[in-house]
């Protein structure tokens, strides 16, 4: 198996997401995306974790979640670390600001 670094944005699929954790104020893993003009279906999630900090990168009483991360098998086969950035990143376009989701690395045997 090779895991291959990505971070390169992905589409979510419309109408895909489960509303328990957005009802919390988390992100929802979407059921399937494009990447690279290939659909995949998220089969199984293994992980997922929060990153936090503190609000305006200082010391402080206020922490904001800033991005969930995701471990997910693929139907595929493969296994994908995805991510969601909470908020736009500072002075970022109209049309970054509009990727939020990312697939960081892929590990599989035919790759891409």
């Amino acid at each position: 198996m090779v895991e291959q670094f990505v971070s390169e944005p992905i589409v979510p699929e419309k109408g895909a997401f489960s509303t328990e954790l957005m009802a919390i104020g988390l992100a929802s893993l979407p059921a399937a995306f494009t990447w690279r003009n290939r659909r995949y279906v998220i089969a199984e999630s293994i992980g997922h974790e929060k990153k936090s900090s503190p609000e305006g990168g200082r010391a402080g009483n206020e922490v904001y979640l800033r991005r969930q991360e995701f471990t997910v098998r693929l139907d595929s086969g493969e296994i994908a670390r995805l991510y969601i950035e909470r908020h736009a990143r500072r002075g970022a376009s109209r049309t970054a600001a509009k990727h939020r989701w990312f697939m960081y690395t892929i590990t599989g045997p035919d790759l891409p």
